[in-house]
């Protein structure tokens, strides 16, 4: 902090107004509000390259012109004003401190904290060292007393915190909101299998990783903190805050949560199995790591080592959740283990939810699969679950999560076929179609056309290509939940059963979420699968795009699909090299036009199969036709 002058940054500002940091830019470019000249204010200093505006000024601002989605901007700026020299765990130190004692710690001297966390902290289990170590300016003492008035509790305080400036500088990107609620439901299948009053969660692992834990443990009656506890003083404090009780003594029964997403994988199955070695006959575990690690096909000592873990048969439940939950390797996959102490399992359920999209995904659904599998309900239908064969993995046959895994689902027959597709067809038919506009303007300054052919993007490690491969179509099976993609036919060609995929084409390339599958003959075409997953039937080919390419997916799909028919050799195919700045804008265009386009082909094929199916239904005498009035 400059002086004792209180500054945002741009991010801060957004998480303010409460809107998207691109947005505050484009409030500093434009002046003019509702007609009245009102310039963003200019920055106050700049530090580490990023710029420092007067929280006053900035708060006058956004009250005198309406801007953002926040009317109490005067009461939340505040808590989000951080000194410069601050540092994270100071001032969970002193939110800690000012938590338990009440005490406002501006007008403190180092003494009187150290008396006040003697007091507190008697046997100096989490705060008295830290608070005698640290040396706060004034300036700390003051946001550390504004934040707390700023916040609805120390518990949002905290949050505020660590989700704030603070927070985003240590670099660490946690686990998604749609990850944590996943795992949650899981752990309340768990609770229901045990059905115990008063169930504790045992936590262990990196005591810096507590998020997940702190929202799971609202439903349990206290926190078991496993491992040195000299390690688990930030744990505490962090606890301590939000009122939560924490033991070291271990009781049974309870669940175990173990998180090991950015473990190296032998240390992980160490870990692991150290775990399951000492569940009691009444405990549960919850394990969350990559896929890689949990779900897919492991080689040499790595196999081995997870073959002891599943060989007493304590596997209950194994999934591969959706990609995109882990901030960190938003394109990785993690698995998920559920655990028992009890008897040997020699048929673990197992699903691949990686293969599905999210609005397939009912999560009340899993958590009463989840409950069947514990309870070992053999009879019982599942949504997502399927049983799996703990010998075959043993024995390195099948991988312990196939690709595509997922319970089978019956096909029906509607007796009333004409009725079906004509009130099918008119569900798209009459819905009214979404319009599409782009705002175009000039772009500042003059940029330098690049273009590079896929060959050379190969050479330069920008874009990596995998050829397809031949699947026999007997083997198809329209239950089966593994897609086989053909860009011939601008999608799926036919669906495998996910245990013979993996039997059968377990080398067989894969694609992730944006790769583009293309071919080139008989002439080129390509599209982008958002799922991954899925299987590349020849003579397609996988064409996965890096980072730094400077192009997208969508925008390379696109170009593909308006090439000549004539052009059949990729390698030479010259695709344009934007700056990284356009990248997500050129992608974000195209995927609304995409989506547009559609929308249009959508009702054309709906007319289509309206128009087939009037004409059969009436020539079978089955249905009687009414053209509403226009208008």
């Amino acid at each position: 902090m400059s002086g004792t002058t209180q500054t945002l940054t741009m991010q801060d500002i957004a998480d303010l107004a409460r809107v998207q940091r691109p947005v505050v830019s484009m409030w500093r470019k434009r002046s003019t509000v509702r007609g009245e000249e009102i310039p963003f204010p200019s920055p106050v200093h700049r530090t580490s390259g990023v710029e420092h505006f007067d929280r006053s000024a900035i708060v006058e601002w956004l009250q005198r012109t309406g801007r953002g989605n926040n009317s109490e901007v005067d009461l939340d700026a505040p808590a989000l004003s951080v000194p410069d020299e601050a540092k994270l765990e100071d001032l969970v130190t002193l939110l800690c401190l000012a938590t338990g004692t009440g005490t406002e710690l501006a007008e403190t001297t180092t003494q009187q904290r150290h008396d006040l966390a003697s007091t507190l902290d008697q046997h100096d289990e989490f705060l008295l060292s830290e608070v005698d170590a640290m040396a706060p300016s004034h300036a700390t003492l003051i946001f550390a007393d504004e934040l707390i008035e700023a916040s609805f509790g120390p518990a949002e305080a905290l949050d505020r915190l660590e989700n704030g400036r603070l927070g985003r500088s240590t670099g660490a990107r946690d686990l998604t909101t749609e990850a944590i609620d996943l795992v949650r439901h899981v752990v309340e299948a768990c609770i229901l299998h045990l059905d115990a009053d008063g169930l504790p969660l045992l936590h262990s692992g990196a005591s810096d990783k507590t998020r997940l834990m702190f929202e799971l443990v609202r439903d349990f009656r206290h926190l078991i903190v496993a491992g040195d506890a000299s390690k688990q003083r930030a744990l505490r404090r962090r606890a301590f805050i939000r009122g939560i009780t924490m033991t070291a003594e271990r009781t049974s029964p309870h669940v175990h949560v173990l998180s090991v997403v950015d473990v190296e994988a032998s240390e992980a199955l160490d870990t692991i199995d150290d775990l399951v070695l000492d569940l009691g006959p009444s405990d549960l575990a919850v394990i969350l790591g990559p896929a890689a690690v949990l779900c897919d096909d492991l080689r040499g000592k790595q196999e081995q080592d997870r073959a002891q873990t599943l060989r007493p048969g304590k596997l209950a439940v194994a999934l591969r959740l959706p990609r995109g939950l882990w901030r960190e390797a938003y394109r990785q996959s993690l698995g998920l283990w559920v655990c028992t102490g009890d008897a040997s399992r020699e048929r673990p359920l197992v699903a691949d939810l990686a293969a599905m999209t999210t609005d397939e995904l009912e999560l009340g659904d899993l958590t009463s699969d989840v409950t069947g599998a514990l309870e070992s309900e053999k009879a019982r239908a599942y949504r997502y679950l399927r049983p799996h064969n703990l010998t075959q993995i043993l024995s390195s046959r099948l991988p312990v999560v196939p690709r595509g895994v997922r319970a089978p689902q019956l096909a029906t027959k509607d007796v009333t076929e004409h009725l079906t597709r004509i009130n099918a067809a008119t569900l798209v038919t009459s819905a009214p179609v979404p319009t599409f506009d782009v705002l175009a303007e000039a772009a500042p300054g003059s940029m330098l056309l690049r273009r590079h052919s896929l060959g050379e993007l190969g050479q330069l490690k920008r874009i990596m290509v995998k050829r397809g491969s031949r699947f026999d179509p007997t083997r198809a099976d329209p239950t089966g939940s593994v897609r086989v993609l053909s860009a011939s036919v601008g999608g799926e060609l036919f669906r495998l059963d996910p245990f013979d995929a993996a039997e059968h084409h377990l080398r067989a390339a894969r694609t992730e979420p944006g790769d583009v599958v293309f071919t080139e003959r008989p002439r080129p075409a390509a599209f982008v699968d958002g799922v991954g997953g899925s299987l590349i039937a020849t003579p397609s080919r996988l064409l996965r795009i890096a980072p730094n390419a400077g192009i997208g997916p969508h925008t390379m799909a696109a170009l593909i699909n308006r090439r000549p028919d004539d052009a059949n050799e990729w390698r030479t195919w010259n695709v344009p090299i934007v700056d990284a700045e356009f990248v997500e804008q050129l992608e974000d265009a195209l995927i609304a036009a995409a989506e547009h386009e559609a929308w249009l082909r959508k009702h054309l094929v709906a007319t289509g199969d309206l128009v087939s199916a009037m004409i059969n239904g009436v020539a079978a005498g089955a249905v009687k036709l009414t053209v509403p009035p226009a208008g």
